[in-house]
């Protein structure tokens, strides 16, 4: 590639921004959206719709202005021959509607994607808008070429072609040209980067990996397994752009992604308008869970987790309670449940009992066939209309009553009294005694309606689902389900009683609630983000709920021990299909450095052996990890203090994490005097903060990332070699991009053997922040 091939792509570029500014060309979005805009004009209630277009048509073409497109491909088929394509971040088209530029989202984008060199035959597939009929289309690419457009200007081309080592394969900018490495431009971007808290787009870098994860098709379930930087929660909303851009029938509201917190839900929100995503529903387990169960939810409500980690998983004496805590989101819950619930429907019929008020009697056979009229309704709905039936069957036979006395009332007042030969007076007295004598009967009929029918109705109506469950929960129905659940559980629920609604709590309780009720909603498809820490209950309930899901989550992560999930294998086996569903792998980071990744690799070697697949990095070297003995607390913030005032030079965003939540919170007291309105303790409940220096308590810092890291007292106490403190180590471990300091008391964790020499111990000041 020469100078002149520069020059001509950018004379390329200068005539598309042109043509665009002059409206030949289009945003593909913004022409489908005025032929839409003119089909519905007649039907317009004044110009608000138009103007809300217009300014996202204004945006789009902001943008397309600025980089109409990231890349080129050129292919060869038997059918076309060779054709040359552009490919941006929005289809641009002519006039006549003839392809401009390819949208990264349409099926012919994933041959750019997915060639490398020696990789040159490439196929997709195209779906008929009419008849459905997908058609796979095969093609060899020649070459493929990435863009660096700046200020409307190319500074650089990263050209690749069939052959692997070709010269071809180069790099070219206005300086002269050099050999391309496959991931050059990749990494180029990596390492020009900053954390900003929040999720950035990723269409120009997406990898063959995750382009193949990306476009999967809506009708089937997608669980990938990614490890820590591999892009899973960009991927999720990248793939929710291209399922909707791909399936318009599809309403972004029919959507929803369920991310663990509010702290990791904000930081995607910016991303939503530049993939087109705005509408799309995004909240927690929780706010789901209480949108639906909200009325029913008298009890004491706990939704927070720290006491988990801080009074089960971090503390030995606690095995029972996360035992129990185990078995609420197990599948033996769920199967006990479905034959609680199914046995509660089969007996119901049995316990109705006939019911006379007044004089009027409805018998079993006659209630019966009250009930068997609402089969079409799901069963907790139909008690509900067969309980409102019967009530204003009684209703009516009481005002009939009413209406009798009424009708005698008025007789014996207005017609029978008048002219009895009684003195006005006489008249007015004897008129309000037969008042009072009216509405006496009147109150007695409805006492006795009242009293009758809520005595009946009492024994009539379904338990609500928390009644259900504190039942279930018993020793007396686990002992008799022991079969079922396993002969250890009755015991472990044999003097315990649910004194508050744990977010553990939730899954069961919205599952019996779907197995009585009617589905609340139903999405088109749900994203799930960290959901490795859901249970077999959490993914029963949304299964429910939905028509199909994306599962992004990575086992190694899976903190909740014994909750959670460690075998995608096994939740595909018990809930999806093998024939229709999959299971996608990601096994490279392109987070963090590969210093970093080798400590990560490190750590769960460590604990699991050489069968544990290591993570494989991008090829971007950084800083070496350090490791420092501490010997106080004070020389702990001492050397805190340096390190930020050595990392602020050149970082945005610095993590600190401590393991316990209280001496996170005492630490972050403890910097703010040093740094004021620098530092910020981070919550699940708040949104990305825009502090430089966040203070972290572990469990919380999943989903986060950050330019350079510190973890705070790494040593053998806090962090033993179990499965639990390896996970929890991986993860802060990968929570850096650039950076990463490690400090430790006495000593070191036995996970990060082979990494640090053993160092003599001491102790003093501030030792309560160690």
């Amino acid at each position: 590639m020469d100078k002149k091939e520069l020059q001509l792509e950018q004379k390329k570029l200068d005539e598309t921004i042109q043509r665009i500014e002059d409206q030949t060309y289009y945003i593909w979005e913004l022409l489908e959206r005025k032929n839409t805009l003119l089909k519905e004009r007649a039907n317009l209630a004044g110009d608000e719709i138009a103007y809300r277009r217009g300014i996202k048509d204004q945006e789009l073409l902001k943008k397309a202005k600025e980089e109409p497109y990231f890349g080129r491909f050129d292919i060869v088929s038997d059918e076309e021959g060779e054709e040359t394509f552009y490919i941006g971040k929005q289809g641009v088209r002519d006039k006549d509607e003839n392809l401009i530029v390819v949208d990264w989202r349409m099926p012919m984008a994933s041959v750019y994607y997915n060639f490398t060199p020696g990789q040159s035959r490439q196929s997709y597939t195209v779906e008929d808008e009419k008849t459905r009929r997908k058609t796979k289309i095969t093609v060899d690419v020649v070459r493929k070429r990435e863009f660096t457009i700046k200020n409307k200007k190319i500074k650089k081309i990263v050209q690749q072609v069939a052959e692997p080592n070709s010269s071809q394969n180069v790099t070219f900018t206005e300086t002269g040209e050099e050999l391309t490495i496959t991931d050059d431009f990749l990494r180029e971007i990596l390492e020009q980067s900053e954390t900003t808290g929040y999720l950035k787009e990723i269409i120009a870098t997406i990898q063959k990996e995750q382009d193949k994860a990306i476009r999967q098709p809506i009708d089937r379930n997608v669980i990938i397994q990614g490890v820590a930087g591999s892009g899973k929660s960009s991927i999720a909303l990248h793939r929710l752009s291209f399922l909707l851009f791909n399936n318009k029938h599809i309403k972004p509201e029919n959507v929803l992604i369920l991310g663990p917190s509010k702290l990791f839900i904000s930081s995607f929100k910016g991303l939503l308008p530049e993939l087109n995503l705005e509408g799309i529903q995004q909240m927690t387990f929780q706010q789901l869970s209480l949108n639906i169960l909200e009325t029913i939810l008298k009890d004491k409500v706990d939704l927070s987790y720290n006491w988990y980690f801080e009074n089960v998983l971090f503390t030995r004496d606690s095995d029972d309670e996360r035992k129990r805590i185990e078995f609420k989101g197990s599948e033996s819950l769920a199967l006990l449940l479905d034959i609680f619930v199914e046995e509660m429907k089969d007996q119901y019929e049995n316990r109705i009992q006939p019911i006379t008020i007044f004089d009027e009697r409805l018998d079993k056979e006659k209630l019966k066939k009250i009930f068997d009229g609402y089969n079409y309704l799901p069963f907790g709905k139909k008690v509900e209309r067969f309980l409102q039936h019967v009530e204003n069957h009684f209703k009516n036979v009481m005002e009939n009553k009413i209406d009798e006395i009424t009708k005698q009332y008025d007789f014996i007042v207005y017609t029978f009294l008048k002219n009895g030969g009684l003195t006005q007076n006489e008249y007015n007295q004897l008129t309000e005694q037969m008042k009072s004598i009216y509405q006496y009967k009147v109150r007695q009929l409805q006492k006795q309606f009242k009293e009758t029918f809520s005595l009946w109705k009492e024994k009539m109506t379904l338990p609500d689902p928390v009644s259900i469950y504190k039942q279930v929960l018993s020793f007396e129905v686990l002992a008799a389900f022991q079969h079922e659940v396993g002969s250890d559980i009755p015991n472990l629920f044999k003097n315990y009683t649910l004194e508050k609604i744990t977010y553990f709590d939730l899954p069961p309780l919205l599952y019996i609630y779907l197995l009585l009720y009617d589905r609340p909603i139903q999405y088109a498809h749900i994203v799930v983000d960290e959901a490795q820490d859901f249970s077999y209950l959490h993914f029963a309930v949304l299964n429910k709920i939905t028509k199909t899901m994306t599962i992004l989550g990575d086992k190694d992560q899976s903190i909740y021990m014994g909750y959670g999930q460690y075998d995608w294998d096994e939740l595909m086996d018990s809930l999806f299909e093998r024939d229709r569903d999959t299971i996608l792998t990601l096994e490279t980071s392109y987070r963090s450095t590969k210093e970093i990744i080798e400590v990560a690799n490190t750590v769960l070697t460590n604990q699991y052996g050489t069968s544990h697949q290591p993570i494989t990095p991008i090829n971007r070297n950084g800083a070496a990890v350090q490791f420092v003995e501490v010997k106080s607390g004070q020389d702990l913030i001492d050397n805190i203090v340096s390190t930020i005032k050595e990392w602020k030079k050149r970082y945005k965003r610095i993590a600190i994490i401590h393991k316990d939540e209280q001496k996170a919170m005492k630490l972050a007291q403890y910097l703010k005097q040093e740094y004021k309105s620098d530092v910020v303790y981070i919550s699940p409940d708040q949104e990305v903060a825009k502090q430089s220096i966040s203070v972290l308590t572990s469990y919380y810092s999943k989903g986060m990332e950050f330019d350079a890291v510190i973890l705070v007292n790494i040593n053998e106490e806090s962090f033993p070699k179990d499965d639990l403190h390896a996970r929890l180590l991986y993860v802060l471990v990968t929570r850096a991009q650039q950076e990463l300091r490690v400090f430790y008391q006495n000593t070191p964790s036995p996970l990060l053997e082979g990494l640090i020499q053993s160092a003599p111990k001491v102790v003093s000041k501030f030792d309560d922040i160690l």
